[in-house]
């Protein structure tokens, strides 16, 4: 926007510079005898002939443009992997109540060991490694694991809050994708204005050229005069940022038009608001999280119930085998397996609810965030809205006046041919022409931002301008 006003400030300047020196139009080195202006004054090339482009860029539309950077625009991809990262907690969430096993196994050497539990021809000393005869390979697994059978809501707390975390990130990167669609926008239609301004630039330059004569304000068009270049220079790179697209990039050299989109009313975005905008979405997401971590936090007063199972194996050839009696227990040759009912219960009860006033806390905090985002969305909603209204009403306005300006140059035109009126009658209707052309390009630039940005603080990207 300050591109456009900053065009449009050098071109009134011109325009309020057009004077009727015809007389003086020989004594200008820039202007010809007959009044034309000299190519060469404003050249940056000096005299010398611009390069000519061989091969044209694919100028890209401004669908083409959004649909760029929602594939390549970094901060999308950064949103993407933290709504990878929420859903592997997911996962985690589903599966870790169910895979609570352990195993370990163990290889050493032992030496021989005979006896029995109540007769031991052999000492503590055997279970030292030494390097005496006789030393064989000794064997050990164990398995172990519990499989949950009622956890008073705690497994299920644990999805949902995990479930609700995807939804926010999935917001989330709905926010990012919005806000860059938005720059996107505003970039392409910056750089279509830029191309206007050099448009008019050139028709000032063959008004000029019809008879009237610049030269007081000369140089200061000459200082102005990349100011269009410089403004698309900016919006180009903006565009080529945000789609990632480095070289061939171009967008088509067309005028501003009006949006293709026509206004709602205002009921409309404010229904769409707190259905579509990412962040009422992501504050409800939030409440629904902080609910179920409540949830997880009340059912950690009650134990867990579930079915354990066990089996241990172990083998040492060196050792004489134990079988002959149930009470002896065999650490080197054994085998055994079982399963039964089991209750976990952890009984730090006042820790536990002081994690519940917590949690409770968190929630409210969620509840005021959420009636805090439909409340401000609801102001920059109206603020937008009524952006949008001004953009068009200022719009048709100077459209209305150009038009008008173009009706009098016209009808001075026809009468100074037919000799009622003079050249120096030509500079107040071209003067108000440029100054309401002008006018009416920054108009039309404001209109399809202030649409765009109505349909980012809507959340209704559909109701943005597409350009075309």
């Amino acid at each position: 926007m300050r591109r456009g006003r900053a065009c449009a400030f050098f071109l009134s300047i011109a325009a309020l510079g057009v004077v009727s020196q015809r007389a003086l139009a020989g004594d200008d080195p820039g202007v010809d005898p007959k009044g034309s202006v000299d190519a060469g004054a404003l050249d940056p090339f000096q005299g010398n002939p611009p390069p000519v482009a061989t091969i044209r860029a694919h100028a890209y539309t401004l669908a083409e443009c959004l649909a760029l950077a929602d594939r390549n625009f970094p901060n999308l991809w950064a949103a993407r992997a933290r709504l990878a990262y929420a859903h592997a907690q997911l996962d985690e969430a589903k599966w870790v109540p169910f895979w609570n096993w352990n195993a370990s196994s163990n290889l050493a050497v032992l030496g021989p060991i005979g006896g029995t539990p109540t007769y031991t021809a052999t000492g503590q000393t055997a279970r030292y490694f030494t390097l005496s005869n006789g030393l064989e390979p000794w064997w050990t697994v164990d398995v172990s694991g519990t499989i949950p059978l009622y956890t008073f809501g705690k497994i299920t707390a644990a999805r949902q809050a995990a479930e609700a975390n995807v939804r926010l990130n999935e917001w989330d990167l709905e926010k990012w994708r919005q806000l860059a669609r938005m720059d996107v926008r505003r970039a392409y239609f910056g750089a279509m204005l830029a191309r206007d301004a050099r448009y008019i630039l050139r028709d000032v330059m063959d008004k000029i050229d019809g008879g009237i004569s610049l030269e007081f304000y000369k140089d200061t068009i000459q200082a102005r005069a990349g100011d269009p270049d410089k403004g698309e220079r900016y919006a180009m790179a903006a565009l080529r940022f945000y789609t990632g697209v480095q070289t061939s990039f171009d967008v088509p050299d067309e005028p501003l038009k009006r949006p293709d989109v026509s206004f709602a009313p205002l009921i409309r975005y404010l229904a769409a608001a707190r259905i579509f905008r990412p962040e009422v979405n992501m504050a409800r997401a939030g409440m629904s999280a902080r609910q179920a971590q409540v949830d997880l936090a009340r059912a950690g007063l009650f134990p867990d119930i579930g079915a354990g199972f066990g089996a241990s194996y172990s083998i040492a050839p060196s050792a004489v085998p134990q079988y002959g009696n149930i009470w002896a227990s065999d650490p080197f040759n054994h085998f055994g397996a079982g399963a039964g009912l089991g209750l976990r219960w952890s009984l730090d009860f006042l820790p536990k609810a002081a994690r519940i006033n917590e949690a409770e806390a968190q929630l409210e905090e969620a509840r005021a965030l959420e009636r805090f985002a439909l409340g401000g969305i609801a102001v920059e909603v109206e603020n937008a809205y009524g952006t949008a209204v001004e953009a068009e009403n200022r719009e048709r306005s100077w459209n209305a006046a150009e038009h008008k300006a173009k009706q009098w140059i016209v009808t001075v035109q026809d009468q100074i041919d037919l000799g009622t009126k003079s050249d120096r009658d030509m500079m107040f209707p071209l003067r108000n022409y440029i100054d309401a052309r002008v006018n009416h390009e920054q108009a039309l630039m404001d209109l399809n931002v202030a649409l765009s940005d109505l349909a980012r603080a809507s959340g209704w990207d559909s109701a943005a301008p597409t350009g075309s």
